[in-house]
């Protein structure tokens, strides 16, 4: 039998314009594009017979331009059937553009409000899904969704596509949902990618990252299914594809560091990893007190979406133990005399700044 080969993807964003006021925003908003684009090209060159589209394609509630546009791109793609629901981002709202809009390319949007399956009887297979129809849906309207065959569908694949995964944005019940006769769940919604089951339920996660609380790898899953005698065997694969990544780099800072010295670990270290990835950097550890980081010259090099200093000046151990004798902060220090290895010398240093941090925290908030 034919194996249906098939393509799982979700929060592609479209329209959306990341880190406003930088630099490179505009850029990455066509990189999302082109992104989309190739993941359009990925599907023709792999044949993929269905690609599934789980909510927020688009930013938000997109125009008849938009809609026509995209029409146009999946039915470049030849011999391909494209399921996709709305997600809180581009809501499929009563009598707005994606309500009224009949796709001429093999592309179905799922209705909003209710349940909506569609039969692929070529493919042998029955996808379930429910779009949004507003921002926000506080109920588990998954969770209770189960396949509905049929002697005309007995036997076919079952597919559930579905947008969200917290309290403000469709809570889903994970383990009720593995419990459910779906061979197949595609979610959308949180970002970053999990397999939350091999080969049964994951997040694809966003092609691309959005931003900067998105880091590490994005990009989509692949997949193919074949009928065996005790049912559909279904193999997956996640596949990176982003052009960019956004970066947390944490730089240990030391008391006798200089600027010059500074730049040039951050410089060293950016180019290991990536120059092409935008980075926040962190800054750790402590300074003599009148050091003061200028990272001017690195912003115009590289995309450093902000620097976050978290150092401080050298602490007067000895002084700090005496005056707080009768408080945790110096009960902690002195748990550290005559521990002058260096994972406890850490272990000193991260707590004390710990304990100073929220010390400034009441302070400012009495």
């Amino acid at each position: 039998m034919k194996k249906l080969k098939f393509m799982h993807i979700a929060d592609v964003h479209l329209g959306v314009i990341p880190d406003k006021g930088k630099t490179w925003s505009e850029q990455r908003s066509r990189e999302i594009y082109h992104t989309f684009e190739r993941i359009l090209e990925i599907a023709g060159e792999e044949k993929v017979d269905l690609l599934l589209i789980a909510g927020d394609l688009f930013h938000y509630p997109p125009r008849i331009a938009m809609l026509k546009e995209l029409d146009a791109q999946l039915a470049a793609v030849p011999d391909m059937t494209t399921i996709l629901i709305a997600g809180n981002h581009d809501y499929r709202a009563a009598g707005s553009p994606l309500d009224r809009y009949e796709f001429q390319s093999d592309t179905i949007c799922l209705k909003a409000g209710e349940a909506e399956r569609v039969v692929l009887d070529d493919l042998r297979t029955c996808v379930t899904g429910i779009s949004y129809d507003r921002q926000e849906i506080t109920e588990g309207i998954y969770d209770a969704l189960e396949p509905e065959e049929t002697a005309a569908t007995a036997g076919y694949c079952q597919i559930l596509l579905a947008h969200g995964g917290d309290a403000r944005h469709c809570p889903l019940d994970r383990e009720r949902l593995l419990a459910s006769d779906f061979d197949y769940i595609a979610l959308g919604h949180i970002h970053k990618p999990e397999i939350i089951a091999q080969d049964r339920m994951a997040f694809a996660g966003s092609p691309e990252p959005i931003d900067y609380t998105d880091t590490g790898e994005r990009g989509y899953i692949i997949g193919e299914t074949i009928k065996e005698a005790d049912g559909w065997k279904i193999h997956t694969k996640w596949v990176p594809v982003c052009n960019r990544q956004y970066v947390d780099l944490t730089v240990q800072m030391e008391p006798d560091m200089t600027n010059f010295q500074l730049l040039q670990l951050v410089q060293d270290r950016i180019g290991e990893i990536g120059t092409q990835h935008i980075y926040r950097i962190i800054l750790e550890g402590c300074h003599d007190g009148v050091f003061r980081p200028d990272f001017n010259s690195l912003m115009n090099l590289y995309h450093i979406y902000e620097v976050v200093d978290y150092t401080h000046g050298v602490y007067d151990l000895e002084r700090l133990a005496e005056e707080n004798a009768d408080n945790l902060l110096g009960r902690y220090i002195r748990n550290f005399e005559n521990q002058e290895d260096e994972l406890h010398q850490r272990a000193l240093d991260y707590g004390v700044r710990a304990l100073m941090r929220c010390r400034e925290w009441s302070l400012e908030n009495k």
